[in-house]
């Protein structure tokens, strides 16, 4: 171990800074290592600045305001191919930086810290953070992105400079450290855990984290990066309930649900629900088409459903389905027309039209689903 950076984003921190800054100096003694220190600054009005530049680090100014933007610029002005980073509110000991490090030298792409496994000191996290936040973000970070790591959020972390480039993360807020860790995902990168300590933090005000609404936003930054689930999976759901509610209700003019009997309403329910599924199997088939042309290709669906969707058998499946949908409403229209369009039954007339405006509407979306997926993965867009 030669050299490596620690970049630390501060915003008012001139009360912890300096201890950070020595621990990972003291840090990288200890290793034999030599080390680079970057604060990365977010418009500080105190003495931060100053503290930094005494201790011989270099100083960043970050104009974009955000965990994420100070983030980006530290790690994109670090002069080595190992970059650690973590806050500098003395909430973290960077005196294990060298760990880090070390695991990217052994192959490791980006390295992440555990503070369930190390140890979390009292008061250090709250507690719907340690019981609720935390384990649900973290199992749905898993689920969605198939990597192990069971503490999606820790602020100790470490990624080669090169794969980070690669990755290019964009957003600027607290998401910042999910939206990277799915994209480290999305370029097939090798994700390491290991444990780590949380200290409560040293400051005498407020954390800048914003508990509920920077959790929507992880959330939100994962179901993005994940169609599958976001879209794919609960379009299937919604689609099979449809499809079976339309099915019973053409054959039996009824849907017999759990615990009562539906009719018209339920039907009209039914096509609704299939109908949106249709469109989030659609929508799903469109993000994955257009991850792969960004040269993503971890959707494990894809590889099949690629093979379906840009068929010709789809296109001209969903061409016929569409031709015989409309050929029989037409059928049907033109039968009220002779009739001189009679008082008919709601009931038995609903029967043969609901299922069949279905069908068509998955017909035309089949095609415009085929069409769309082609667009995206041809080499003339």
């Amino acid at each position: 171990m030669r050299r490596y950076t620690v970049v630390m984003p501060c915003l008012n921190e001139e009360l912890t800074l300096e201890a950070c800054i020595e621990e990972a100096i003291e840090g990288a003694k200890s290793a034999g290592a030599e080390v680079e220190i970057i604060v990365s600054d977010n418009g500080s009005t105190d003495r931060s600045k100053e503290i930094a530049k005494s201790l011989g680090c270099t100083v960043v100014e970050v104009p974009i305001r955000g965990y994420g933007a100070a983030l980006d610029a530290g790690i994109k002005a670090a002069t080595t191919p190992y970059v650690v980073m973590g806050d500098s509110d003395l909430s973290y000991d960077f005196r294990e930086a060298p760990k880090f490090v070390a695991e990217l030298q052994n192959g490791a792409d980006i390295v992440i810290g555990n503070r369930f496994k190390g140890g979390i000191h009292k008061g250090a996290m709250p507690w719907h953070h340690k019981y609720v936040g935390n384990p649900v973000l973290s199992l749905l970070g898993r689920t969605f992105f198939s990597i192990p790591i069971r503490d999606f959020h820790c602020g100790l972390r470490a990624v080669k400079q090169d794969k980070y480039f690669e990755s290019a993360p964009t957003t600027t807020g607290m998401e910042f450290a999910t939206e990277m860790i799915a994209r480290f995902a999305n370029s097939n990168s090798i994700f390491k855990e290991i444990p780590t300590q949380l200290r409560k933090d040293g400051r005498n005000r407020k954390p800048h984290l914003r508990s509920f609404p920077d959790g929507w936003r992880h959330l939100k930054m994962m179901l993005l990066f994940s169609p599958q689930f976001f879209q794919l999976y609960p379009g299937i759901v919604l689609g099979i309930i449809g499809l079976l509610g339309l099915t019973s209700f053409a054959v039996q003019g009824a849907i017999n649900l759990l615990v009562a009997e539906g009719s018209l309403q339920t039907a009209i329910f039914s096509s609704v629900f299939f109908a949106v599924g249709i469109q989030l199997i659609s929508a799903s088939i469109v993000s994955m088409a257009y991850a792969k042309s960004k040269n993503v290709m971890r959707f494990r669906p894809w590889r099949r459903i690629e093979k379906i969707v840009t068929s010709k058998s789809f296109f001209i499946a969903s061409l016929l389905l569409i031709s015989a949908s409309l050929a029989a409403l037409l059928g049907i229209g033109g039968l009220w027309l002779n009739s001189n369009f009679p008082a008919v039954d709601p009931i038995g007339e609903s029967r043969r039209t609901l299922p069949l405006i279905s069908l068509l509407i998955a017909g035309i979306q089949g095609v415009i689903c085929s069409i769309q997926t082609r667009q995206l993965l041809s080499k003339f867009w």
